[in-house]
């Protein structure tokens, strides 16, 4: 328990990237070890009901979709210069907040952001054109200050001068359950 709460420390901190699906099966092992070494002083009867529900939560994380890789917690990231931009922002379950109000960009760039459950906060650069698609499956979507509620809702916003700009930005936005709020 002490490794995986270090673990989780250490997600929450931004150093590493922990999965679901790597730590439940880790830990499978690690009850399962116990239990094998154990089993000559006696009957473990609460290593097997842990062991139990854990491969219940195994069976679970392994059935989850995609959308919810990247972690739990919370995400912020500040970007300034293009070459910090990255493709992907992601969070599992948590809440995700993407500062671009400060970027000075020097080519156009394709960004996805995604969530499994939680909250999606994007601040777009002021002058730079933009191409917005923004989903979720089951929550809102404020984009710009115009707001959609309910089960598979989606907004897109492209600004007028998109298509003759140079530089410009296109954004995916995505959460699986939770709410998306896009703003200059």
């Amino acid at each position: 328990m002490v490794v995986l709460g270090g673990l989780w420390a250490f997600d929450l901190a931004g150093t590493i990237d922990v999965r679901l699906a790597v730590v439940l099966p880790s830990l499978l092992i690690v009850f399962g070890l116990a239990l094998i070494f154990g089993a000559t002083e006696g009957p473990h009867s609460g290593l097997v009901v842990a062991g139990l529900l854990l491969s219940v939560a195994v069976v679970i994380a392994a059935a989850l979709p995609p959308t919810f890789s990247g972690g739990v917690g919370e995400r912020e990231f500040r970007v300034t210069e293009q070459a910090r931009l990255s493709s992907t922002y992601e969070v599992g379950f948590g809440d995700l907040r993407l500062d671009l109000r400060d970027l000075e960009m020097v080519e156009s760039a394709d960004v996805a952001v995604s969530a499994g459950a939680g909250q999606i906060t994007v601040l777009l650069p002021p002058s730079v054109p933009v191409d917005v698609i923004a989903s979720s499956g089951a929550g809102e979507v404020d984009l710009l200050g115009e707001s959609s509620e309910g089960v598979a809702v989606s907004r897109t916003y492209r600004s007028e001068s998109y298509d003759t700009a140079e530089v410009r930005l296109s954004m995916v936005i995505d959460v699986t359950a939770g709410a998306i709020e896009v703003t200059r």
